[in-house]
């Protein structure tokens, strides 16, 4: 288990993130917890009962390890599931939600891009001209960027659309059928 824990954070960090196939092929490369625990032994223990011992309390040790890793992990999905129930069941569209505030990021590069950066550059050029100064142009914002998150976002709230006028259980506020 060790070794595949290791590998994914390896492999997530060496390939940006893309890592848990990467990462799962690092692990199985690296040798386990266990299985150098177990070599030590066998070459530090000369007593064949002692080695045997001493494998049983690694495996314990190790087993146990295993065991509270497995266990914290999944108190803490179970904390991540009650914060993300009191934010689903939140009213205040502007902090409790991630789609708005998307949303307005969008609203904000597309008003800043298609009619304030124009203007801005129009006016500043009308101002340099008029005192006889070069000012630079508005920066323009990454574009592709920004529609792939508009996109994304309108896909989503048509996807919602449909399963609100379906009826889809849970897609209406309440649990209620349309």
């Amino acid at each position: 288990m060790a070794g595949g824990i290791i590998g994914s954070i390896v492999g997530g960090v060496l390939t940006g993130g893309a890592g848990p196939a990467i990462g799962q092929g690092i692990g199985a490369a690296l040798p386990s917890v266990a299985d150098i625990a177990k070599v030590v032994v066998d070459r530090l223990v000369p007593d064949p009962a002692a080695r045997e011992a001493a494998a049983r309390d690694i495996e314990a040790v190790i087993s146990t390890r295993e065991v509270a890793v497995i266990q914290a992990t999944a108190e803490i999905a179970k904390a991540q599931i009650g914060v993300n129930a009191v934010e689903a069941q939140g009213n205040d569209r502007f902090s409790a939600r991630w789609r708005p505030a998307c949303g307005w990021v969008c609203v904000a590069g597309l008003a800043y891009q298609f009619v304030v950066g124009p203007v801005m550059s129009w006016v500043t050029g009308i101002v340099g001209v008029m005192i006889g100064a070069a000012i630079p142009a508005a920066p323009s914002l990454p574009m592709e960027a920004l529609m792939t998150l508009l996109f994304g976002m309108l896909g989503l709230g048509a996807q919602r659309t449909i399963e609100r006028t379906q009826g889809v259980p849970g897609a209406m506020p309440g649990g209620v059928k349309p």
